[in-house]
């Protein structure tokens, strides 16, 4: 298994990976019309199940808070998507693709650490002004 900082995969989340990955491998198979509609639908359905089954912090994506999610990973919502999308058609292996989704949440937590750290240096220099200003 790989060596994930962030990303507690479930025997779920593997499962409904290589369910989508076969979707891809079959969709070869189907030419009629309505087959390929079928398929697609399939697929995007997959595909929102895998990401909604990542959990981070103990919390799924599917039952994180609505302001927890938009402040930690909806700027990430369309990367993460396109990444299950990509890894998934082209069969990259389980233990890849949990690495590259790992890789992106510890993009989004670096990002809030960031804001963090910007938040926190505001707050000292506020500080050390209200300081400067009551010894005047």
């Amino acid at each position: 298994m790989a060596d994930l900082k962030y990303l507690e995969p479930t025997e779920l989340l593997e499962k409904i990976y290589a369910t989508l990955c076969s979707e891809y491998e079959d969709a070869q198979h189907y030419k009629d019309k309505k087959d390929q509609e079928e398929i697609e639908v399939t697929k995007h359905r997959l595909t929102k199940k895998v990401f909604n089954e990542f959990v981070v912090d103990e919390e799924y994506f599917l039952t994180m808070k609505d302001e927890t999610f938009k402040e930690r990973y909806h700027l990430y919502e369309d990367d993460f998507l396109k990444l299950i999308k990509e890894c998934s058609e082209n069969g990259i292996e389980y233990d890849s693709f949990v690495q590259i989704i790992d890789d992106l949440i510890a993009s989004a937590k670096f990002r809030i650490h960031a804001f963090e750290q910007l938040t926190e240096e505001i707050q000292r220099l506020q500080e050390e002004t209200e300081e400067v200003e009551e010894e005047e």
